[in-house]
């Protein structure tokens, strides 16, 4: 299931990701991406009985666990 949106390019983006892609996006095992969403620090919608993480909450992820200039 590819949920998508036209950007400001004109091309589609993707709103939903899959718990084996989120793992290879962010470099993490597939297993810590199940252990953040049960702490919470990524959310996901139940659609069609799979998992699915949306880029927003992906995004919200990264910028809030990399601050001070990913060092």
């Amino acid at each position: 299931m590819h949920i998508v949106r036209p950007n400001g390019s004109g091309r589609m983006e993707r709103l939903f990701y899959s718990v084996p892609e989120v793992s290879e996006m962010v470099g993490i095992s597939q297993k810590t991406v199940y252990r953040l969403l049960k702490r919470g620090l990524l959310s996901s919608s139940n659609a069609l009985r799979h998992k699915r993480i949306s880029r927003a909450s992906i995004d919200n992820f990264v910028s809030t666990t990399c601050k001070g200039g990913g060092r």
